[in-house]
Parts: structure tokens; C-alpha cells; sequence
């Protein structure tokens, strides 16, 4: 029923991807379902290797497909969704207070982590959606100009440090992570980066950061066809009835998942 398909190149990694639906990049805790436990011997490495990059830089191809979302959006590790469950998983997650509150929403926060996303999510959030995109670096900056005196010292005066005068880039990974989580942002693109005398690519790379609305955007259609677009991202079902389709549809390649270790992924 599901037999193993060693990953071994970017086009394997993508039909997996697509087979899927959605599939984890590292073990998650449902075994066999992740680009780790079935890429192909000798093609995940974790050295430098200029011959063989593996799924570190594939995932470069898949998200480059264009219908296909990358980022930490299952139990805050980084996963691959096709739009068809991306946007079921996007229908579960912003009907949840705690993810809402990038947008302002109301909920009250019980940790000092919490209370740092309710200041700093609403502010990044806004900046990528404006901007269509922002790297790491960008959105340290922004985030460090827009944050007021008022907000720093409500958060505490032990915050100052890791928010001005540019935001700790520990605390924008945090955010980051957040705003995936909460399926407000996915990773837009990769860029290589070549070091050293030779220029060598080993496998660094850097990311920019896009909403899902703006990478799966309808395209225009042109002026004859006077239909309204599809959003690709809409969904009929309820919030809980898109959490069911999506754990249902992961128990039919793992039947023997551990309903428990779903509900806590998805």
C-alpha cells in the first residue's frame, strides 16, 4: 500500500511531494513519513560536498514549482504541501486564537514568548505583505524601526538588548517560525550563496519570506474571460472539517499513525 520511493533527485523529491499531498522534511514521528527517511543512501549529507547536495538544495526546485509551500508549519518543523492540503492546514490554523494574533487578534498570552509574538508577529507580518517578500535581514531592521518605546517596555527592559537597535536574529527566527506555524508565511524562494576565493556553493543558502496569498496568487486571466478568478486557497469546509480531511488523508498512507502524534503535527 505504501512502498518506499527512494528520493534521489530534485524530480523525485517532487513527485513524493505531490504523492503526499504533505510530507515532512525530517522524522516526525510517523514513521517513514518524511523526506529523511526516504531519501536515498549517500544523498543526505550533512557535509560540505559539492557533488552531492541532496534534499538541501532540492527543496530549492520544489519550491520553485510554484503550487508547492515549504516552511515550519508541522509541529514548528520545516514540511512541503501541495495547495490543495496547504490551504485545508491554512483553513485549520488561522481559525485558532494564538495564530491570530499576527493579526491583532485578540488572546491572552500566558508566556513571555507569547507576549513577544503578540508584539513582534503583527509588526513582520505587515512588512512582508507590503513588501511581497523580505529576507531575514530586512525584516530584522524593519521590525527594530517600527517597534515603539511603549512596546519595549512592556515587554520588559530585559528585551531591549535583542530588539534594538535591530532585533537578535534568534528572536526573527522565532517570529519566523510563528508566522509559519500560523500559515501567514511560507518561504517565497532560496538563493545560493557562493563563498570563498572559488565561489563555491556548499549548500548555504538564504531565504525570503512570502505569504502563501501572494506565492499561490491566481494569475490574471486576460480581459476576454470575464469570470471571476479562483482563489486557490479557498476551501468550503469548516476549520475542524479541514483538520479531519487532512489527518484522514495521512492515515490512508499510514493507517498505523498514532492519532495523537497527528493531532499535535497538524
Amino acid at each position: 500500500m505504501n512502498p518506499a520511493r527512494p528520493i534521489h533527485s530534485p524530480e523525485a523529491l517532487i513527485a513524493e511531494i505531490r504523492r503526499y499531498g504533505v510530507l515532512p522534511f525530517f522524522k516526525c514521528g510517523v514513521p517513514g513519513w518524511s523526506v529523511e527517511e526516504r531519501t536515498a543512501p549517500g544523498c543526505w549529507i550533512f557535509e560540505d560536498d559539492e557533488a552531492v547536495l541532496g534534499p538541501w538544495d532540492w527543496k530549492i526546485d520544489a519550491v520553485r514549482e510554484g503550487d508547492i509551500a515549504y516552511g515550519k508549519f508541522l509541529g514548528g518543523k520545516a514540511a512541503f504541501a501541495t495547495v490543495e492540503w496547504y490551504r485545508e492546514l491554512m483553513n485549520w490554523r488561522r481559525s485558532q486564537p494564538r495564530w491570530r494574533m499576527a493579526e491583532g487578534g485578540r488572546y491572552k498570552t500566558t508566556t513571555q514568548s507569547d507576549k513577544l509574538m503578540k508584539v513582534l508577529a503583527p509588526l513582520a507580518l505587515d512588512a512582508i505583505r507590503t513588501a511581497g517578500a523580505l529576507e531575514m535581514k530586512e525584516l530584522r531592521m524593519i521590525c527594530a524601526r517600527r517597534l515603539t518605546a511603549e512596546q519595549i517596555k512592556a515587554l520588559g527592559t530585559r528585551y531591549r538588548p535583542m530588539l534594538t537597535p535591530m532585533v537578535k536574529k534568534n528572536v526573527m527566527d522565532s517570529v519566523i517560525q510563528f508566522l509559519q506555524m500560523g500559515t501567514w508565511t511560507v518561504i517565497g524562494d532560496f538563493e545560493r550563496v557562493y563563498r570563498g576565493p572559488d565561489l563555491t556553493y556548499s549548500g548555504w543558502q538564504r531565504a525570503s519570506n512570502t505569504t502563501p496569498d501572494e506565492l499561490f496568487a491566481a494569475p490574471d486571466l486576460p480581459l476576454a474571460v470575464d469570470r471571476p478568478r479562483k482563489d486557490p486557497l479557498a476551501t468550503n469546509l469548516t476549520p475542524t472539517a479541514s483538520r479531519a480531511r487532512l489527518i484522514a488523508h495521512v492515515q490512508e498512507f499510514f493507517p498505523a499513525a498514532d492519532p495523537k502524534v497527528l493531532v499535535k503535527l497538524i
